[in-house]
């Protein structure tokens, strides 16, 4: 049988030593492995307990026998305010070990550090955190199937079930007329327009015949889904009535159409990660070029709203990945970018990283075929 392949994990790392030749040394020996993203080094304890919740790191290479603080005790204060980052302690003293494993400390290394401990460091952090990830993924496993949104439009176009799984459509025709319907949910729909839309190369007699024939087999679909759903005929034409948010789609305009937005800043989130392009997927439909602007628009807005509200909190990483993620799904939003380094030369602390993000939205341009920031 073979074994599972352990997944591949980065770690962010904070270095707390008192002595600077040995703190320069902890940084370049670190950095050698690519598991490690140095992200700070203090000489300090109390720069490195202030800074410590803005740089939020998984383990944490922390000296004992420092000046004022112990790091023992620096530990349990680190510990209380992120339960689960990793403590490494490192010393020339080997009687704190016993009182260092107290504070669940993942290891206790002897300096002058080895190549050998950190490989043992990094073992054992993966083992952790590789057990960790199991019994969530067996926990999941467990849990009852919920379907808490069962139309995908961000990326694909796709139906589950109540069983979750994907709904084969009877023709083609019935998904992308759906995927209309889905589009417009709420909005009253002419059969003229759906007509124009769907069946202009035909009599209008025979089309709509093809029309009503295809209204029918969605419903007869939607119909065996369970869901709080229906088309209702008005007059002349349809709409998609939802009691609930039946899509992606659905929650984010629901979002964006109210004003306090970031008072439901996991739902936003949340949300905003989930987006990723082209809009209905491989589905290249002529008819959603105008919804793709809007989505796009809309996407656009809650970016800078989320850049914004970061910003102010000063919570710099969340930005980061924020404005990476923008940029992989709309690369051709050079405005975006822009905005995000003139962010950066106000951001206190955080100016040099205008060259490193210059540089790689260049290259992303680049990739892209698309001329290059100025």
């Amino acid at each position: 049988m073979l074994q599972k392949k352990e997944r591949s994990i980065l770690y962010r790392v904070m270095i707390v030593e008192d002595e600077v030749n040995i703190l320069s040394y902890m940084q370049k020996k670190l950095s050698k492995y690519e598991v490690f993203k140095v992200e700070a080094a203090f000489s300090s304890p109390d720069e490195a307990l202030e800074a410590f919740e803005i740089i939020k790191p998984d383990v944490v290479f922390l000296d004992i026998e420092m000046p004022r603080t112990n790091g023992i005790d620096l530990a349990g204060k680190l510990l209380k305010k992120k339960d689960d980052v990793h403590i490494v302690f490192t010393t020339a003293y080997g009687q704190y070990a016993v009182q260092a494993f107290g504070v669940e400390a993942i290891d206790y290394l002897l300096k002058p550090i080895s190549d050998e401990d950190i490989l043992r460091v990094i073992k054992r952090l993966n083992k952790v955190d590789n057990m960790k990830h199991q019994k969530a993924e067996e926990f999941n496993a467990n849990k009852p199937k919920e379907l808490k949104m069962p139309i995908s439009c961000f990326g694909k176009f796709q139906v589950l079930d109540k069983e979750i799984q994907v709904v084969k459509w009877p023709t083609k025709k019935a998904e992308e007329l759906f995927a209309y319907f889905v589009m417009h949910k709420g909005e009253y729909i002419s059969k003229w327009n759906l007509l124009e839309l769907f069946w202009a190369d035909m009599e209008e007699e025979r089309g709509l015949h093809n029309l009503y024939n295809t209204v029918y087999r969605i419903k007869q679909t939607i119909k065996k889904l369970d869901f709080l759903m229906s088309i209702k005929k008005v007059n002349d034409g349809y709409i998609l009535e939802a009691q609930e948010a039946l899509s992606d789609l659905d929650k984010l305009n629901n979002l964006m159409s109210i004003n306090n937005r970031m008072e439901h800043i996991e739902e936003a989130v949340e949300l905003f990660f989930q987006y990723t392009t082209p809009l209905l997927g491989s589905r290249d439909y002529f008819w959603s070029i105008s919804m793709q602007e809007h989505v796009a628009r809309l996407y656009g807005k809650l970016c800078v709203e989320l850049l914004s509200y970061y910003k102010e909190k000063n919570q710099y990483q969340e930005a980061e990945e924020v404005i990476r993620h923008y940029v992989l799904q709309h690369i051709e939003d050079e405005s975006m970018m822009i905005r995000w380094l003139e962010m950066l030369k106000q951001w206190k602390g955080h100016e040099e990283k205008i060259i490193e993000f210059k540089t790689w939205f260049n290259k992303k341009l680049q990739e892209a075929e698309l001329p290059g920031l100025y």
